[in-house]
């Protein structure tokens, strides 16, 4: 049964509450920085039952808890060159230094920052606009156990999908440059991280930007594809490679393999074997991978992670309109996230340092 941790009310008011104990405060180069608690939030069975659930023995947690005193989350508001206006976000350990970094591709932490549900009185609409922005870090099991686990964790939010589909190129890569310069990060040690939603963009962007690590999320469609093609997706497992091209674009193939020749990125595959991409991947990307020698490793981890709800007609072309809500099997996920903290931390030059965990402290 899949376990879906979707924030209620009740679960980001309470979360947020704890947030908004602590200060905030105008910074430089018109960041904003505040400090960010959930070390205080009570156990709720109302609100844990559904994501704290029994996992394999020394498994991560569904969700990290982080002491306010132990980070530093930090936003600044950027400007796209086709006129968007999106915020970068970024979660820190205090006073940490040449920290390795990782960028998150995630629709959820868009979803997050855009939840209209909460309702603090006694707090700006401003204020709470940039509480519920840092919620990923917080509240995703990826971005709370990444942070948790000594990262500094960045990623962009803006007022809807649309704008952050307008960022070109020149964007991302001004994104990432900033990312990078964070005197905080050490700058030869920043990873990516994309959730299948992404996959079309976070494989090009690799081979456009090179990065210590890429973690991808198997994808579930065609990439480069204006198409969905489910039908072909559906019969992959008794198809051939030549035969989901054909059936599919042939130009595609092409694409492919130029878009993956030009990564030089370490790259990490975290698959399911028992879902459908898996026959997909295996004989459309996973071949391609293979010819242009690059460097990749896969991490086969079975049962589904995280299940979408999607709202609104997607048509041929699968493109989302509205950010989907997302459900996480937590015993899966944290697999995912044992897998994904594993791989950075070996292929960093600089060893992380985690965070204080209060869910390990002895309750006198």
């Amino acid at each position: 049964m899949p376990h879906n941790c979707r924030p209620t009310k009740i679960a980001l008011s309470l979360a947020l509450v704890a947030l908004l104990c602590s200060s905030l405060f105008a910074q430089d180069e018109d960041w904003s920085e505040f400090e960010t608690s959930v070390e205080t939030t009570a156990a709720s069975p109302e609100v844990d039952s559904t994501t704290v659930t029994a996992k394999p023995e020394k498994a991560s947690p569904f969700r990290r808890r982080i002491m306010r005193e132990d980070v530093t989350i930090r936003t600044k508001p950027l400007r796209l060159d086709s006129g968007g206006k999106i915020r970068l976000v970024y979660g820190v350990p205090k006073k940490a230094k040449n920290v390795p970094a990782v960028f998150v591709l995630d629709v959820e932490s868009n979803r997050m920052a855009n939840n209209s549900n909460l309702r603090l009185a006694g707090f700006s609409k401003a204020k709470i606009k940039e509480f519920q922005q840092a919620s990923y870090l917080l509240k995703s099991p990826f971005g709370s156990n990444m942070l948790g686990n000594g990262f500094a964790v960045a990623y962009i939010v803006a007022e809807d999908l649309e704008t952050l589909r307008s960022a070109r190129s020149a964007d991302w890569i001004g994104i990432f440059n900033r990312v990078r310069d964070l005197k905080q990060v050490d700058p030869n040690n920043v990873f990516l991280f994309s959730t299948r939603e992404y996959a079309n963009l976070s494989v090009y962007l690799t081979s456009r930007y090179n990065f210590s690590g890429f973690i991808l999320e198997e994808p579930s469609y065609l990439l480069f594809s204006s198409k969905t093609y489910q039908s072909v997706i559906d019969r992959s497992n008794s198809l051939s490679s030549e035969e989901i091209w054909s059936r599919t674009d042939p130009t595609r193939e092409y694409m492919y393999e130029q878009v993956i020749s030009r990564i030089s990125t370490p790259i990490m595959l975290i698959r399911n074997p028992d879902s459908k991409a898996y026959a997909l991947t295996e004989k459309t990307l996973i071949p391609k991978l293979e010819q242009a020698n690059a460097y990749y490793e896969t991490v086969e981890i079975k049962g589904p992670g995280r299940k979408m709800t999607v709202f609104g007609e997607l048509g041929d072309s699968g493109v989302l309109s509205v950010s989907p809500e997302i459900g996480y099997y937590a015993p899966t996920v944290s697999k995912w996230v044992d897998e994904i903290i594993a791989y950075m931390r070996i292929n960093s030059s600089v060893d992380p340092i985690a965070l204080r965990d209060p869910s390990e402290f002895r309750s006198w």
